[in-house]
């Protein structure tokens, strides 16, 4: 049976009526997180059981080949972005921290090496800082008689440190990576193409920080609390955290007497003698970042004084 030339025409359009409209819908995006770890209850709630912590967020070294200081500095900014998103933590700004180690002629590796008068200058508990170690493009292309597809991938590998400032312990040496790509496809010339996608860097990187916070805030929950005392005046005491730090009014804390440094044999600084002098309640905030502590107890007191969360 032979079909007409109308009915042959009929068939040759919708053939390539259902061609273009694929490719006009051909473009997608997919975004692959690899072993995306399970979020914890603890982790998502939104009540915060203690105050915050406070943590300054290093521009990241770049030690790959690309991207030269902007990597660093993007890794580092989706970071401080998510641990923001906690509501857990007071995060330093990035540029704040940058300029005062810069001031201070103060390096990563001196950081690790237990180099932490200047570091207190940060007026911080913990600072994360690391690199990225890998980072890769690619963009694979296949053609024939009536299509033409592509797919950009970005893949990148970051390496993370938390370093407690009163000691120079490393708490946290982790590595995430994260990967992510996006697919373009033409047929008969119809449909999407461009150049590479540079939001896919950015879709990589915050891949890899979401492997790696599960981690990081398990960390840090796991240390006490703590602030310094700043001032004394009588039985007062006055806090370097108050109601930004979440620090309830009437919240009992326990005051330590700081005295001599406790170093290992290298000389790395392991902590400090610690006297228990009893407690303290919160009476009243100065401003959004301190507050005024009332002495309920008999011992004399002299500074360096920290306190923490009674048990």
């Amino acid at each position: 049976m032979f079909l007409g030339g109308a009915v042959k025409a009929k068939i040759l359009f919708l053939f390539l009526s259902l061609f273009i409209l694929n490719a006009c819908s051909a473009r997608k995006v997919v975004v692959k997180v690899k072993n995306k770890p399970v979020v914890s209850a603890a982790y998502k709630s939104k009540t915060i059981l203690s105050p915050k912590k406070k943590i300054a967020v290093t521009t990241f070294e770049n030690n790959t080949r690309f991207g030269k200081r902007r990597l660093g500095q993007n890794i580092s900014d989706i970071l401080i972005t998510e641990l923001s998103k906690t509501g857990r933590f007071i995060v330093l700004e990035r540029s704040r921290v940058d300029d005062i180690m810069s001031q201070v002629a103060l390096s990563q590796a001196g950081i690790t090496s237990g180099n932490l008068e200047q570091v207190e200058l940060l007026d911080t508990d913990y600072i994360i800082t690391g690199a990225v170690s890998k980072y890769a493009v690619s963009t694979v292309g296949n053609s024939n008689l009536f299509t033409q597809s592509k797919t950009q991938k970005a893949s990148v590998a970051v390496d993370v440190r938390i370093i407690d400032v009163r000691t120079g312990e490393v708490l946290l040496a982790e590595s995430g990576a994260g990967m992510a790509q996006k697919e373009f496809s033409r047929v008969l010339g119809m449909g999407s193409s461009g150049g590479y996608d540079e939001s896919l860097e950015a879709d990589a990187f915050r891949a890899a920080v979401v492997q790696l916070m599960e981690n990081i805030v398990r960390t840090l929950d796991q240390r006490p609390w703590s602030c310094n005392v700043v001032k004394l005046s009588g039985n007062k005491l006055y806090l370097d955290a108050g109601k930004k730090s979440n620090l309830a009014l009437g919240t009992g804390l326990t005051v330590y007497q700081l005295g001599e440094k406790i170093t290992d044999l290298s000389g790395k600084l392991i902590g400090y003698e610690e006297e228990n002098l009893g407690t303290v309640r919160v009476e009243r905030y100065i401003g959004e970042n301190g507050s005024v502590a009332v002495y309920e107890g008999a011992q004399p007191l002299a500074l360096p004084l920290v306190c923490r969360l009674s048990p």
